[in-house]
């Protein structure tokens, strides 16, 4: 099931947050930096709250629920990006490592897809990082396509990342 995230998620949404990083950014950051996100669960947690409590039209985070259990979440709203006027943007979209591979990311996926057009985008963009072949891949599959913006920047941390866009 996905529905919309509540206050009571926050801590939960922390830690997805985390190890999901852990294991999906193994190959692509530091040891040391994402070991070290493991102190930051308070902090996160209250990161979590404030963004559930800010109340937007445009604005949604969207969880991902195996019975009571939050597996994954999705957080969209308006682009960020100044040279894209009226789209759509998945900020951050990430699984309980446990739940990788088991459909759970094309479920949450499709509802962004829905909540997006309900915000009355009709096209949206993402980042991930050039080196995650992991994500393009998902991405790609889901029609999801480079659109040639790249930064150096990605996640607040120095490593390239590429732009993707989709109609929706």
């Amino acid at each position: 099931m996905i529905r919309q995230a509540t206050s009571l998620d926050a801590a939960r949404l922390a830690d997805i947050h985390i190890t999901s990083w852990q294991a999906a950014y193994a190959d692509l950051l530091p040891a040391e930096f994402l070991d070290g996100m493991s102190a930051e669960r308070e902090r996160r947690t209250e990161q979590w709250q404030g963004w559930l409590s800010t109340d937007s039209s445009q604005r949604s985070i969207l969880v991902a629920v195996d019975g009571e259990e939050v597996v994954g979440f999705a957080h969209t709203g308006p682009s960020g990006d100044k040279d894209l006027n009226e789209v759509g943007e998945l900020y951050a979209m990430y699984l309980d490592p446990s739940r990788y591979r088991q459909g759970w990311g094309s479920q949450l996926l499709e509802a962004v897809s829905e909540d997006l057009r309900r915000s009355g985008f009709t096209t949206a963009s993402l980042w991930v990082m050039t080196d995650n072949t992991n994500a393009r891949a998902f991405y790609e599959q889901a029609g999801w396509a480079a659109d040639g913006k790249v930064t150096e920047m990605c996640l607040g941390v120095d490593i390239p990342a590429v732009r993707y866009q989709r109609a929706l």
